[in-house]
């Protein structure tokens, strides 16, 4: 089945339901009150010129901002609630389309680039984005409520002022899109160069050696120097634009009051509504400034979404299967020596009998693990692949790894057997033994692919592993890669 490509706009979906809509309502209430705060303040200021003006005026005040802050507040609530869906959403449609690559497993050039999406930033790019929007959106909406009962209750230039800056920042935010964009896109490809550098970095720096060390640091630092200069570009256009755009906001809003008040200067009333509300004005001018802000944010966070959407699927290889060597490779099954030329051929042989052991052999570099991988992808659900880097998930281990990670449930339990001298976990070997009896017990696949499973294992749990091999054996077909080629010599049979 072909893999059809997400788009950004289709993960923007996962973030929309009924949280969302809560979350974007109660912005809109948030901003009404805070217009309704700020009709109140221009009262106030009519009650004053009047000698009318009550303390119950600046309790009504006191109500109405509060009550905005309340529904601001609250919004956040809901929007935490369609992030996370969001992200579960994205995460089951990388399973979905991907649970079948099985060749992608040893592209170690693939997982680099792809896993800083998975373990981190998809995450924070959808609550990043979401966030801005939803400031971008707060802010737009004060803007309009407020400059409209500043329109409709001091002057009607003050609609008109407070549009032709929207009009001004989003003309220049356009025509600078494409080079915003770009450097937006290459401080992400840095970002990520740093990242995966440092999935090396405990084998080189735990292992001790001065040589591999060495040449870790020099990568690091490369890394490091360019990921600082393109920060500073994607900086520098960011605030670049920004502080012009404050300017700009300035400029056109202070010119617009000063306008107004040489206009009527003899009007009592007027000036004092522009003097009590200069406070809001001012802040009004700042927030647009961070609606300048907040488009490059939305712009930066957008480009980024771009790298989550073309790492959804990532790409084999297109020579995988040249790797192996069948002209190295024998299938042993029992006494018998199967030779295979294909991976047709390998499929025939596997699915001629349904239930027996298939020993894989071959010397280093003849493409056994490619082949098991490439048997899985064409079998897909119907058999079970268990690979020699096992980092699968297992019930027996879920406890232990919770535990060891400060997040087990009985906190006592864990303390009493650490100061008895127990330890926590499982060792490479024990791990592997637990995880075959889980396999035997808890799954019913027709076919088995073991890569290399009894790499850790001592004589004594050999012996044990390779009777729950034999029990999986009568049931099923396994084909397994193996260390035991001496005991399989004089025991073709085991």
């Amino acid at each position: 089945m072909t893999r059809q490509p997400l788009t950004r706009i289709q993960l923007a979906r996962f973030l929309i339901c009924p949280q969302l809509y809560t979350a974007l309502s109660l912005l809109v209430v948030e901003a009404l009150l805070s217009a309704v705060t700020t009709y109140l303040v221009i009262k106030v200021g009519l009650d004053i010129a009047n000698d009318e003006f009550l303390i119950r005026d600046l309790f009504y005040i006191l109500v109405a901002q509060s009550a905005s802050y309340v529904a601001g507040a609250s919004s956040w609530v809901f929007s935490e609630q369609a992030g996370f869906r969001a992200f579960g959403r994205y995460i089951a449609r990388f399973a979905r389309d991907n649970r079948h690559e099985t060749k992608l497993l040893h592209e170690r050039a693939e997982r680099e680039r792809v896993e800083p999406f998975l373990t981190g930033e998809t995450f924070y790019e959808l609550f990043n984005l979401m966030y801005t929007l939803e400031a971008q959106f707060q802010l737009f909406l004060g803007l309009l409520f407020n400059s409209l009962v500043l329109g409709v209750e001091i002057d009607k230039a003050f609609p008109i002022a407070y549009g032709a800056v929207f009009l001004i920042l989003l003309l220049m935010q356009w025509s600078l899109r494409k080079r915003v964009a770009y450097a937006y896109l290459q401080n992400q490809r840095m970002n990520n160069r740093v990242t995966s550098q440092g999935y090396t970095a405990w084998d080189n720096i735990f292992t001790g050696n001065r040589y591999n060390l060495r040449l870790w640091f020099d990568e690091f630092k490369s890394r490091v120097r360019n990921c600082l200069r393109a920060q500073i570009k994607a900086i520098a256009w960011r605030e670049g634009l920004s502080a012009s755009g404050g300017i700009i906001g300035l400029l056109v809003v202070f010119a617009t009051m000063a306008f107004i008040a040489a206009q009527d200067r003899g009007d009592v009333e007027l000036l004092i509504a522009l003097a009590v509300t200069l406070p809001r004005q001012i802040e009004m001018t700042s927030s647009v400034h961070e609606f300048v802000t907040g488009w490059n944010d939305v712009l930066a966070h957008w480009t980024r979404w771009g790298g989550i959407v073309s790492n959804m699927q990532p790409s084999p290889d297109p020579d995988f299967e040249n790797r192996i060597r069948f002209d190295r490779l024998i299938m042993w099954e029992g006494r018998e020596k199967r030779e295979c030329s294909s991976v047709k051929e390998a499929l025939r042989i596997l699915l001629a009998q349904p239930t027996g052991r298939i020993n894989l052999r071959g010397g280093n570099a003849t493409g056994k693990t490619t082949l098991l991988t490439t048997l899985k992808s064409l079998l897909k659900k119907h058999s079970y692949y268990w690979p020699q880097a096992d980092r699968l998930s297992f019930a027996f281990a879920r406890g232990a790894l919770l535990t060891e990670a400060g997040y087990g449930d009985d906190e006592k339990e864990v303390d009493a057997q650490l100061n008895n001298g127990k330890r926590l976990g499982f060792s490479s070997g024990e791990r592997m033994l637990q995880a075959l009896r889980e396999i035997v017990d808890h799954t019913d696949d027709a076919i088995y692919l073991f890569d290399e499973w009894d790499a850790n294992l001592d004589a004594a749990n050999r012996v044990l592993a390779n009777k729950l091999v034999d029990q999986l054996a009568q049931r099923a077909r396994v084909i397994e890669i193996s260390h035991r080629d001496k005991e399989l010599t004089l025991h073709p049979t085991v």
